[in-house]
């Protein structure tokens, strides 16, 4: 009598228990998706990016690029191609200045913000042309340069407000420059190794336009006039028209003078011939 009431009371356990499952059931799900929710945050890696295991979420900065560049140069003369990099601010919100053009190196480029986990953040630039470029390009600064302040004790890096690539530029030849700028990217870790992060590359080349110059631009330059409120040539030019003006004038009320003493002169003489008897 009493195993058939022992079988029913086990059988009866799991009605009583299933509202706990059920429970449980709803916990697991919503652990579950959390967890899947954290992965899909930290699956958004930056370029060249090694987050550590305890990383949830990556956080993200964005480096600026800008390309000031001379327009036209002289056949002969040079000038200065200057690349900024910035984390900080968006460089094309400038306006160029007179006789010089902007440029970008590609898009705004993703970095990381966990700067514990490296070593060391730069950008490198090479150059590159499509052919026999006019304009010769001669880099005046370091090649590699890093993107964070130096290490001290007790102080966290962070990245700098800018850095600057410059390029001595000169046009050996008529013609349109064929050169455009390679920005690289370099991240090294804690351990010491090396990746190489995304690459960048000018659209097209810089469009400086390499120019002969013509007989005025190089004569006039070395003309140095002693005439104090002059402006160039043209000031000279006004104050020698201005003389020869006043020398034509000389010259022609010279000879009118000179007409009317002639004429005075010769009725003069008209005048005693009539009156002698």
């Amino acid at each position: 009598m009493t195993l058939p009431h022992r079988q029913k009371r086990v059988s009866a356990r799991p009605r009583h228990a299933s509202p706990r499952t059920w429970i449980a059931g709803i916990g697991g799900g919503l652990l579950l998706a959390a967890m899947l929710a954290l992965a899909a945050c930290g699956g958004a890696t930056y370029p060249g990016a090694q987050p550590s295991p305890t990383t949830t979420t990556s956080a993200y900065a964005y480096l600026y690029s800008r390309i000031d560049y001379p327009l036209e140069l002289a056949v002969n003369a040079g000038s200065t191609v200057t690349l900024t990099l910035s984390p900080h601010q968006n460089l094309l919100t400038a306006t160029p200045s007179a006789g010089s053009g902007v440029g970008t190196v590609g898009e705004p480029i993703p970095l990381p913000t966990r700067l514990q986990d490296y070593n060391d953040i730069g950008a490198s630039v090479d150059t590159d042309s499509a052919g026999n470029s006019p304009v010769v390009w001669q880099l005046t600064s370091a090649q590699r340069q890093s993107l964070l302040t130096p290490t001290s004790p007790g102080t966290l890096r962070r990245y700098l407000d800018d850095v600057a690539f410059r390029w001595h530029v000169e046009a050996v030849a008529p013609g349109q420059n064929l050169v455009r700028i390679i920005l690289h990217l370099y991240y090294i870790y804690l351990d010491g190794s090396e990746h190489d992060g995304t690459i960048q590359v000018s659209a097209s080349p810089m469009p400086i336009v390499a120019s002969q110059p013509t007989f005025i631009d190089t004569t006039l330059p070395q003309i140095r006039l002693p005439l104090a409120g002059l402006s160039g040539l043209a000031g000279l030019l006004g104050v020698l028209r201005f003389f020869w003006d006043l020398f034509q004038n000389a010259k022609d009320a010279k000879e009118t003078a000179q007409s009317a003493v002639r004429a005075a002169a010769a009725i003069h003489t008209r005048v005693n011939q009539r009156r002698q008897p």
